[in-house]
C-alpha cells in the first residue's frame, strides 16, 4: 500500500506561505500540476482507497485555503459534500475516482492518444435549453464534432454570434470541445474556462457547457 505525507509548506519563521500570493498564475499552474500529478497516482491501480480519499481531501482543504481560487474552490465544495457525514462509502469514492479522472483529464472511454477536457466547472445542471439566435458563443478546445469552423458554421446557421478570443459580459455560452490537452490548464483554454467562471460567480448570465450538450441543440434545432 502507497503511503502519503501531507506537508504544508512554511517560510523560514516557520509560518505557512500562500501558494498563490508571488506570481499567482504560475502558482497556481504549479499547484494544479501538483493536484494532477497527485491524482494520476491514485488512479494507477484503477482505484481509491479510503485512505487515499481522506489524504486528497486534506490536501486539497490544505492547499486550498490559501487563496480561493478555481479550480480548486469547484473540487473543495465537491469533496465537502462527499465528506459531509465523516465517512466516504464505496459509491462516494467512484464519485471520487470520477472527479480525479475529470482533473487529469483522462476519461473512461479515452484513447491513449487522445485526452478529454475537464468537466469540472460547467454548469450544473446544464441549462434545459440553448438559444441560438442572437446570443453570442465561444467554442474552445478540440471538437469530436469537426474542426473550429464547422463548429462555428453551426451557430451562425442558427444565427447565433461567434467570438474568438476571452468571455467578456456580452457572451452567453463557453462551449468546450471534448478533446484537449493534458496540459489544457496552462493554456488559453484554461484561460477562457477561467475567465468564464469569474463571470458566472459575478452574477453573468453565462453558460459553460460541454461539446455534447451542444450537439444535442445542434441536432434538434
Amino acid at each position: 500500500m502507497r503511503s502519503y505525507t501531507l506537508q504544508t509548506p512554511k517560510d523560514e519563521h516557520g509560518q505557512p506561505i500562500s501558494l498563490f500570493k508571488a506570481n499567482l498564475e504560475n502558482n497556481i499552474s504549479k499547484a494544479i500540476d501538483q493536484l494532477s500529478g497527485m491524482c494520476a497516482g491514485i488512479l494507477a491501480d484503477g482505484s481509491v482507497s479510503e485512505t487515499e480519499a481522506r489524504f486528497f481531501y486534506d490536501w486539497v482543504k490544505k492547499y486550498a485555503s490559501y487563496e480561493p481560487v478555481w479550480p480548486f474552490t469547484d473540487i473543495l465544495s465537491r469533496l465537502d459534500r462527499i465528506f459531509s457525514d465523516g465517512l466516504i462509502s464505496e459509491e462516494e469514492r467512484h464519485e471520487l475516482k470520477n472527479i480525479m479522472e475529470q482533473i487529469t483529464g483522462k476519461g473512461l472511454q479515452s484513447e491513449p492518444s487522445e485526452t478529454f477536457s475537464s468537466e469540472l466547472p460547467l454548469d450544473s445542471p446544464l441549462p434545459e435549453q440553448i438559444i441560438f439566435e442572437g446570443h453570442e458563443f465561444i467554442p474552445t478546445g478540440r471538437f469530436a464534432f469537426g474542426t473550429r469552423q464547422k463548429v462555428a458554421d453551426m451557430i451562425t446557421m442558427r444565427h447565433g454570434i461567434v467570438k474568438d478570443g476571452f468571455p467578456t459580459r456580452s457572451t452567453r455560452y463557453l462551449v468546450i470541445g471534448v478533446f484537449a490537452s493534458r496540459d489544457w490548464y496552462h493554456t488559453n483554454y484554461g484561460r477562457k474556462i477561467e475567465r468564464a467562471v469569474e463571470l458566472r460567480r459575478d452574477g453573468c448570465p453565462i453558460s459553460i457547457i460541454p461539446e455534447e450538450h451542444w450537439r444535442r441543440f445542434v441536432a434538434s434545432s
